[in-house]
């Protein structure tokens, strides 16, 4: 038996800079880095309300909107994005234009039969009416199968246990879900898509606080392009760990006239290759990702 103190009746939220969900999590995106954002995931109002596999590691919709007009929803451009559970304390030291109004609206953990976790979930826009879609990935997993098991009296014990074991910034991508035997630290969205935050809970009158998720971009490096010439050959080579880069030659950089250098690649041990004629006029060459 638990005993804990719910504030009821209407509860509405001012906060500058911040995007609200009425009754439900918030999601600020004032103050912070171009296409960051920290999505407050509200344990009372955001959850999923079914289930099914094995150790409940497939958690799907329909969600819990009994107290919300709206589900958590985020949109984010084609890029790579890291996923992160984010305390106020770190989120005030890593992003100084934070205001108090908006740092009170985040979480650091919720709990879940009694203990506190860090569990959410993040799913595709269109499981909002279909209710047979699973979610994206299970991330921050401070509960999960295998033998590993944590659960911690305190939020605060939550949030620093999860950084610890490293399951801070760890997601299990579907269709396995926490099942899933190989966690990463980020996902790609190829285009533009809008997503929907929510915590792994079919009873959500058991629940309090909940789990802020900082959604960055991953930063791309320029990999280096290395360049040699033999038996009237030039050829280029550059990283296969660099994905989505093309190779371009321009005549001339001032003004440059970029163009796409039809030659398939081919991997030579962890490189790309390209082998062109050398020629006899100048040519410069660069990768680009679009």
């Amino acid at each position: 038996m638990r005993h804990s103190t719910y504030l009821t009746g209407c509860l509405v939220f001012l906060v500058l800079g911040t995007v609200l969900s009425a009754r439900a999590g918030t999601i600020i995106t004032t103050n912070l880095p171009a296409q960051t954002a920290i999505v407050n995931i509200n344990a009372r109002q955001d959850g999923a309300a079914s289930y099914s596999g094995v150790n409940q590691s497939l958690w799907h919709q329909p969600f819990f909107t009994a107290g919300a007009t709206q589900l958590l929803r985020h949109t984010v451009t084609p890029g790579t994005y890291r996923f992160r559970i984010i305390n106020t304390n770190h989120a005030a030291q890593q992003f100084p234009a934070l205001t108090p109004a908006q740092l009170s609206t985040m979480f650091t953990a919720w709990t879940y039969n009694s203990p506190y976790l860090t569990d959410y979930l993040v799913f595709d826009d269109a499981a909002a009416s279909n209710a047979s879609l699973y979610q994206l990935f299970d991330g921050a997993f401070s509960n999960t199968n295998g033998g590993q098991w944590f659960f911690y009296s305190t939020a605060a014990n939550a949030y620093d246990g999860a950084v610890a074991v490293g399951f801070a910034d760890l997601i299990r991508s579907g269709p396995l879900g926490r099942s899933s035997p190989n966690p990463t630290n980020s996902y790609t969205f190829t285009n533009t898509q809008t997503l929907i935050f929510t915590f792994p809970d079919y009873d959500l009158s058991d629940n309090s606080g909940g789990v802020s998720v900082l959604v960055s971009p991953v930063l791309i490096t320029r990999p280096v392009l290395q360049i040699s010439s033999a038996a009237g050959n030039v050829t280029l080579q550059w990283t296969t760990n660099a994905t989505g880069f093309n190779l371009e030659q321009s005549a001339y950089l001032q003004p440059a006239a970029w163009t796409a250098v039809t030659n398939v690649p081919v991997v030579s041990d962890t490189n790309y290759s390209v082998t062109l004629p050398l020629g006899t006029t100048q040519k410069f060459f660069q990768l680009h990702r679009p």
